[in-house]
């Protein structure tokens, strides 16, 4: 007996790794989960964010594709306009059978982002859904990158041009970004760039972190969805910068990579452009409210939260990229350039203090943020000229735009079952699934 209480640890540690995902990476994606839940703890709703909760851990650290699958399905079926069950039951259950081939992953893109993309409603899970995402990539290096690459092109491709030839604002297509830039780092591990993988993974963390305080605080402060925007000094553009930087050193150190890279570079633009919009839809009618407190707030988030993302992330980073990561003045891309933005800020900071000495100044700051805001709200909602009507086709193209409806308006036509509210029965209803799965899977072998 006193022989096998030493091993009591060991063994305990060993079950453990080999039920979960124990790496860096997995555990700040794990972290990164809490706060993304606290949009949906409202009065009467502690319950669904608990689920929620602890049905997204397991599916960023469990190890079985079971579990995953049945994980994905619970938090889906918490939403109201979730993906239609015709097309994420077989997705669901073809993630058992075929875990982490390509075709697979990018089938479980729309029962992640079915609400925030298709409906353009972001509901309490949107920043969840975009962990889970960047998880399934992470867990998935077999998976080949320039297909991934492809699949999300054309879904942001053919969701911009759905909004244009339907007139109406694109989705919030920027919770696409962080899974984009796994993308980049999955490829450059493969490919042994593995500066450009921590570069890359920085872009990521900051993207889902920033994702993550904006679900969090949006509510009682929406100005923090500014800190998305791609303008100095906001973080939003160190990610572009960053992004930009990884994909065009994938471009430049492989060979299969010099066009893809630029395409890369590309679509990180364009999700950029379309943050502009989510902005100002998030904002509208909002810009008069602006308190002390949500200036704070945006202020501080430009200043420290790239230095504490990659502060507190450095050893995810360092086990990537080899390199401690703790950026407080510049920030490297790893091809020579640094990107001295916070050092800039920081003394342009010190100096207004010294010089201006805004204390003296009741609510000055506050003040000239309101002054600020409805010409920030005119510039952010430029935009939405590009969507108030249709274009003007030629008739050749108009013939298959009207067909194309024509035959979407049979498809709904169809009498389909009407099925019941399945976010009660959630979990029982996935743990059937999986029952069946895993008596499929027991036939097979």
């Amino acid at each position: 007996m006193r022989s096998v209480l030493p091993n009591l640890p060991d063994r305990a540690l060993h079950i453990f790794t080999s039920l979960f995902h124990t790496d860096p990476v997995s555990l700040c994606l794990a972290v990164l989960v809490v706060p993304a839940c606290v949009l949906a703890i409202q009065p009467g709703r502690f319950g669904q964010a608990l689920v929620v909760c602890l049905t997204a851990l397991a599916a960023v650290l469990a190890l079985s594709p079971a579990v995953l699958a049945v994980a994905l399905g619970v938090i889906a079926a918490q939403e109201r306009d979730t993906c239609p069950a015709v097309w994420g039951v077989p997705v669901l259950l073809l993630s058992v059978l075929f875990p982490a081939q390509t075709p697979v992953l990018l089938g479980l893109l729309p029962l992640l982002f079915w609400p925030a993309l298709v409906r353009r409603r972001d509901g309490g899970c949107s920043a969840v859904m975009s962990i889970l995402g960047v998880s399934l990539v992470w867990h998935a290096p077999g998976a080949v990158s320039a297909e991934l690459v492809a699949g999300l092109g054309v879904c942001v491709l053919g969701l911009i041009g759905w909004a244009v030839l339907g007139a109406h604002r694109p989705g919030n297509l920027g919770l696409l970004r962080p899974l984009l830039l796994m993308v980049l780092v999955v490829a450059a591990q493969d490919e042994g760039l593995a500066v450009c993988a921590r570069i890359a993974l920085e872009a990521a963390f900051l993207d889902l972190a920033t994702l993550v305080l904006t679900a969090s605080l949006g509510p009682r402060f929406p100005v923090m969805a500014v800190l998305r925007l791609p303008f100095p000094p906001l973080p939003g553009l160190v990610v572009l910068w960053l992004g930009i930087h990884a994909a065009l050193g994938m471009a430049a150190g492989v060979e299969g990579w010099s066009v893809l890279g630029v395409v890369v570079a590309l679509l990180l633009g364009v999700l950029a452009l379309s943050d502009l919009l989510v902005v100002a839809r998030q904002m509208s009618g909002r810009a008069a409210a602006i308190s002390g407190v949500s200036v704070l707030l945006v202020g501080a988030g430009s200043l420290l939260l790239p230095a504490l993302v990659f502060g507190l992330t450095s050893p995810a980073l360092h086990g990537v990229g080899g390199e401690w990561v703790w950026p407080v003045w510049s920030i490297g891309a790893g091809d020579g350039s640094h990107f001295r933005l916070m050092a800039f800020v920081m003394v342009g900071a010190l100096i207004w203090i010294v010089l201006v000495r805004p204390w003296r100044i009741m609510g000055g700051i506050v003040q000239a943020a309101s002054t600020l805001a409805p010409t920030l709200m005119t510039l952010l909602a430029s935009g939405d000229a590009l969507f108030e009507e249709a274009p003007s086709l030629g008739w050749s193209l108009r013939r298959f735009v009207v067909s194309g409806r024509v035959r979407l308006r049979a498809l709904k036509g169809m009498k389909a079952p009407v099925l019941p509210d399945l976010r009660q029965g959630a979990v029982g209803l996935w743990l059937v699934l999986l029952g069946l799965v895993l008596a499929v899977l027991g036939v097979m072998t």
